[in-house]
């Protein structure tokens, strides 16, 4: 058996690492805090108070974090984010660009029903705490998201964007437009959860691996920070 973490470090070192709120909604960007309040010198034990968004480093989007009366964080069945899931290589993928149905389907990979499906571009690894991050996102076409939905997977596992890139989308989804992030809304309006900026996919070396996402056990939240994790070797 092989274990493969592939979740971020939650590291206040790296500031602009979450959404860029203050370039799309005009709103203060995320900063996330780690602060010791005590010392084992001071009072014999070392510990920490952490601030930060539920949208930050590796995480996931429950359905609430865009459909109305979706279900919340704590009430997402694990079942949802655990099980078999299959890996599509998108390495040669450049910034800017989009992974299509086209894409998809000429991997050649299998996507079998309640698969959760791990879709590979090594974007988080190469760009993860610069601006770049964002300005230059690779991303997912509509026609991939509805290629996927087709399939009926579960979950989808990502190193990019769900949707396009949030400081260039077309004109017509721009925010506040109706049409904006139009894939979080197919996916999750199908309950499918979006664990996004995984890191270390390259890792994984077979074609199958058994996933755990296991986020924080926040109540009624849109998401949570999550440790993923790919098992190889119980398949």
């Amino acid at each position: 058996m092989r274990i493969i973490d592939l979740s971020l470090i939650i590291d206040p070192e790296k500031q602009y690492t979450g959404f860029p709120r203050d370039k799309v909604y005009n709103k203060p960007a995320y900063k996330t805090v780690i602060t010791p309040v005590g010392t084992i010198k001071e009072n014999g034990v070392f510990s920490c108070k952490l601030e930060m968004y539920t949208q930050e480093f590796t995480h996931y989007d429950a359905p609430a974090h865009y459909i109305e009366g979706g279900l919340l964080n704590h009430e997402v069945p694990l079942d949802c984010l655990v099980g078999e899931a299959v890996v599509i290589d998108m390495m040669h993928k450049k910034e800017n660009e989009g992974v299509s149905a086209g894409d998809l389907e000429h991997s050649g990979v299998e996507v079998k029903r309640g698969d959760i499906a791990i879709i590979r571009t090594g974007w988080t690894d190469r760009a993860w705490g610069t601006w770049e991050f964002w300005k230059d996102m690779i991303y997912l076409t509509t026609d991939a998201a509805d290629w996927l939905i087709e399939k009926e997977i579960k979950a989808l596992v990502q190193d990019f964007m769900t949707c396009d890139p949030p400081l260039s989308p077309p004109p017509e989804r721009k925010w506040p437009s109706p049409d904006w992030a139009p894939n979080h809304k197919k996916f999750l309006g199908k309950g499918i959860c979006l664990i996004e900026f995984c890191t270390n996919l390259r890792s994984i070396r077979e074609p199958r691996v058994f996933l755990i996402c296991a986020p924080i056990k926040l109540k009624g939240t849109d998401g949570a920070p999550c440790r993923v994790l790919a098992i190889e070797g119980l398949l």
